[in-house]
C-alpha cells in the first residue's frame, strides 16, 4: 500500500519529466564516479587493508555498471505513466546504495591520525555531493538518497573524535549538508518551473497548431464554397449574356439599345465580381502556379497602355509609358494582371489627369511604377487599401466605384512572385505603386499592342453544340443562328451519337462543348469521340464554369480553346473565328 501511494504521489507530468532528465544526465555522473573511485583506491592502497579496499571497489564497480545498464534499458523501453515512476524509484534505490558505499569510506578507510586521509575523504565526499547536486536535484528523492548516506557517516565520525578541530569539521559538515539540501530544493524548484513553462508553451503551440489547422480547413472550405458558388452562378449568368447578345440584333430604337447596354454592364459587373472572388480564392489556396520567364517588360507596359488608352481618354486621362527597354525575370501573365489592376485602379479612383507607367534600373533591379497625379491616398489609409473589399470614400458600396478587390489581388500576386510592392502617396499630389523586378538580359523588341475585339464573320460555319443545360442550349442556338451558323445541338454524347447515326452529317467546323455534362461526362470526352468519329483533329472550344487550373491544363493539352463562363457574345464569336482560321488555342 505504501508503494502504491508513493507511485501515485509522483505520477504527475512534471515528475515524469524530472525522472527522464535524471536518466539523461546520469552517464556524466557515472564517469565522474569512476574517476573519483580510481583516486580513492590509489590513495588508500598503502593505507588501508587491501582486501577490504578491493571488496569496496568491486561493489562500487558492480553498482555503477548495473546503473549504466539501467540507463540503457530505460532508453530502449521508454516507459510512460506509473511505469516511469517505478523506474524513477529504482534509480533512487541505486543512488541510495551508491551513497552508502561512498559513506563507508569515512568509516572503513579514514584514520584521524592521518590528516591527509581525513582531508581526502572530506574533499571527496563533499565534492561528490556538490557535483551530484545538479544532476540529482532534478528528482529530489534521488539526491537525498545519495547525499545523506554519503555525508552523515563522515559527520558522525568527525564529531565523535576527541580532537576539537575534527569535531568542528564534523559540525561544519552538518552545516554543509543543510546548505546543500536547501540549494537542492531551489534547483528542483527551478527545474520544475522550467518544465511547467515548457508544458505551457507546448500547450500553446498545440493550440496554435489546432487553430492553424482550423484556419487552413476554413480557407479550403471557403475556396471550395466559392468554386461551387461560382460555377452555379456562372451558369445562369452565361445564359443571360447569350440572350442579351441575341436580343441586341432584334432591337430597333436607341432607348431599347441603351437599356440593353445597361443590362450588359450589370452582367459584366457581376462577372467581374465572380472572377475577382475566384482570383482571391485561388491565391489564398495556393492553386496559382508561377511560371517565370525572361521577357520584355517595356513591351508589356506598352500593350497595357494601348489597351486602356481609349477608356482612359473617355475620362480625360492621359495614359503614357515612360521607360527604356528592359528585360526582366517574372511571370508575364501575373505581372500583366498586376499592372492592369493598378492602371484600372488609377483610372477609376484617382481622379487623375495623367497616369504614367514607368521603369528605371536600380542596381540589378528594374523598378516598375504606375503613378498618377490624382487626389492621393491618406497616410492612415495606405495599408488598408490592400485589404479585400476595402474602399475609400464609398460607404454606400456603390458598384460603379469598384469592388475593393483589385489591390488585394495585386498584393497577393506580388507576394507570390516575390516582388517587393511599395506605395508612395501624398494627398492632393497623387500616388505611385512600385514593383521591384529582377533585371535580366534580352534583346530589345518593339512593344506590342492588344487590339479590340471586332465583329467577326462566322456565317456558314457548321457547329456541333453540346450542353446539358436547356437554357444555355436555347440561348446559344438563338445567338449562333443569328450569326448565320448551321447547328447540330445535343445535350450529351449519347444523344449526339444517335443523331449522327440518323443522317450523314458533314465534318463540323467547330465543336462547342460545355465542360461538365451529366453522369460525370465532360466536354473533353465529346471532343475525343467526335475527333475519332470524323477521323480529324477538329477545332474545339470548351466552355467551363470552373476556374480550376488542372481543368484548364487538361483542356489545353487536348489542343482546345477554353472559355470561362459567363462568356460575352463577342468573345465567343472571336474564339470561333480565330480557331477556325488559325487553329491556335488562345485562352
Amino acid at each position: 500500500m505504501m508503494l502504491k501511494k508513493i507511485i501515485r504521489r509522483f505520477d504527475t507530468p512534471i515528475h515524469h519529466e524530472q525522472i527522464r532528465a535524471l536518466y539523461q544526465q546520469s552517464p556524466f555522473l557515472f564517469l565522474g564516479i569512476l574517476g573519483v573511485m580510481a583516486i580513492v583506491v590509489v590513495f588508500f592502497w598503502g593505507r588501508a587493508d587491501h582486501q577490504i579496499l578491493l571488496l569496496w571497489l568491486a561493489a562500487n564497480l558492480l553498482l555503477t555498471f548495473s546503473r549504466a545498464v539501467l540507463v540503457v534499458l530505460f532508453r530502449r523501453v521508454q516507459p510512460q505513466g506509473q511505469a516511469l515512476v517505478k523506474w524513477g524509484l529504482v534509480f533512487v534505490v541505486s543512488a541510495t546504495i551508491s551513497g552508502v558505499l561512498w559513506g563507508m569510506i569515512a568509516v572503513l578507510f579514514m584514520t584521524p591520525d592521518d590528516v591527509m586521509s581525513v582531508l581526502l575523504v572530506v574533499l571527496v565526499l563533499t565534492g561528490m555531493s556538490s557535483g551530484s547536486q545538479l544532476a540529482l536535484s532534478t528528482f529530489l528523492p534521488a539526491f537525498f538518497g545519495f547525499g545523506l548516506p554519503a555525508l552523515l557517516p563522515l559527520a558522525a565520525v568527525l564529531i565523535y573524535q576527541p580532537e576539537g578541530v575534527f569535531t568542528l569539521i564534523g559540525y561544519l559538515t552538518i552545516v554543509f549538508i543543510a546548505v546543500n539540501m536547501g540549494f537542492s530544493f531551489i534547483i528542483n524548484r527551478n527545474v520544475s518551473e522550467s518544465i511547467r513553462l515548457r508544458f505551457e508553451n507546448l500547450h500553446l503551440l498545440e493550440g496554435l497548431r489546432q487553430q492553424k489547422n482550423l484556419a487552413e480547413k476554413a480557407n479550403a472550405d471557403k475556396s471550395r464554397f466559392l468554386a461551387a458558388t461560382s460555377h452555379d452562378l456562372r451558369q445562369p449568368l452565361h445564359a443571360m449574356d447569350l440572350y442579351l447578345g441575341a436580343l441586341k440584333n432584334l432591337l430597333t430604337s436607341d432607348e431599347q439599345t441603351e437599356l440593353l447596354s445597361k443590362g450588359q454592364q450589370s452582367s459584366a459587373a457581376l462577372s467581374g465580381l465572380l472572377t475577382a472572388l475566384m482570383d482571391i480564392s485561388s491565391l489564398d489556396s495556393g492553386d496559382v502556379v508561377v511560371d517565370k520567364k525572361v521577357f520584355n517588360v517595356t513591351a508589356l507596359m506598352q500593350s497595357i497602355c494601348d489597351e486602356y488608352k481609349v477608356p482612359a481618354s473617355q475620362q480625360n486621362i492621359k495614359l503614357q509609358v515612360q521607360a527604356p527597354v528592359f528585360w526582366v525575370d517574372s511571370d508575364p501573365v501575373m505581372l500583366g494582371r498586376i499592372l492592369r489592376n493598378l492602371v484600372n485602379n488609377a483610372c477609376t479612383h484617382s481622379a487623375a489627369k495623367n497616369i504614367f507607367l514607368k521603369a528605371e534600373k536600380i542596381k540589378d533591379q528594374v523598378l516598375v511604377s504606375v503613378c498618377d497625379d490624382g487626389k492621393g491616398i491618406p497616410q492612415a489609409q495606405q495599408q488598408h487599401v490592400f485589404s479585400e473589399f476595402y474602399q475609400l470614400n464609398n460607404p454606400e458600396r456603390d458598384r460603379d466605384k469598384g469592388l475593393g478587390l483589385g489591390l488585394a489581388i495585386v498584393k497577393r500576386m506580388s507576394s507570390l512572385l516575390q516582388h517587393d510592392l511599395q506605395l508612395e502617396s501624398v494627398e492632393d499630389e497623387g500616388s505611385c505603386f512600385k514593383l521591384c523586378l529582377p533585371l535580366a538580359e534580352g534583346e530589345s523588341s518593339p512593344a506590342t499592342s492588344i487590339s479590340n475585339l471586332q465583329e467577326k464573320d462566322i456565317s456558314g460555319l457548321f457547329i456541333i453544340l453540346v450542353d446539358d443545360e436547356a437554357e444555355i442550349r436555347n440561348a446559344m442556338r438563338v445567338l449562333l443562328l443569328q450569326w448565320g451558323c448551321e447547328l447540330l445541338v445535343a445535350d450529351d454524347l449519347q444523344s449526339l451519337q444517335q443523331e449522327l447515326a440518323k443522317l450523314k452529317y458533314p465534318k463540323p467546323d467547330v465543336l462547342l462543348c460545355d465542360y461538365r455534362l451529366r453522369e460525370n461526362q465532360t466536354g473533353l470526352g465529346v471532343v475525343d469521340a467526335m475527333r475519332k468519329y470524323f477521323d480529324a483533329e477538329l477545332p474545339a472550344i470548351i466552355i467551363s464554369g470552373d476556374t480550376d487550373k488542372v481543368i484548364e491544363q487538361k483542356v489545353l493539352n487536348r489542343g482546345c480553346v477554353i472559355l470561362h463562363k459567363p462568356v460575352q457574345p463577342k468573345a465567343l464569336q472571336e474564339a470561333i473565328y480565330t480557331i477556325t482560321r488559325s487553329g491556335i488555342a488562345d485562352t
